[in-house]
């Protein structure tokens, strides 16, 4: 299991742009799955998260819509848990 600074650490990661690639994504996917499962707003992250790619594409999201998605998460990580 991921704690949460090591969450915090991952998307922070993906949000700078250092490690935008699909298996960051998945990594972050399924960390905030596993610590927020019933919370609607992490729950839709986890969904974005499995519709990305870089560059995005047709039905899938961008590392900029992501990454606003995720800023959004943020401040939350360090208030729970």
């Amino acid at each position: 299991m991921t704690t949460t600074s090591a969450l915090r650490e991952l998307i922070e990661r993906f949000c700078s742009g250092t490690d935008i690639s699909v298996k960051a994504a998945n990594a972050i996917e399924v960390a905030l799955d596993d610590a927020f499962p019933d919370d609607g707003q992490a729950q839709d992250i986890v969904l974005c998260l499995a519709s990305y790619r870089p560059g995005g594409g047709e039905f899938l999201y961008d590392e900029q819509e992501v990454g606003k998605q995720l800023n959004s998460l943020l401040p939350r990580l360090s208030e729970d848990r």
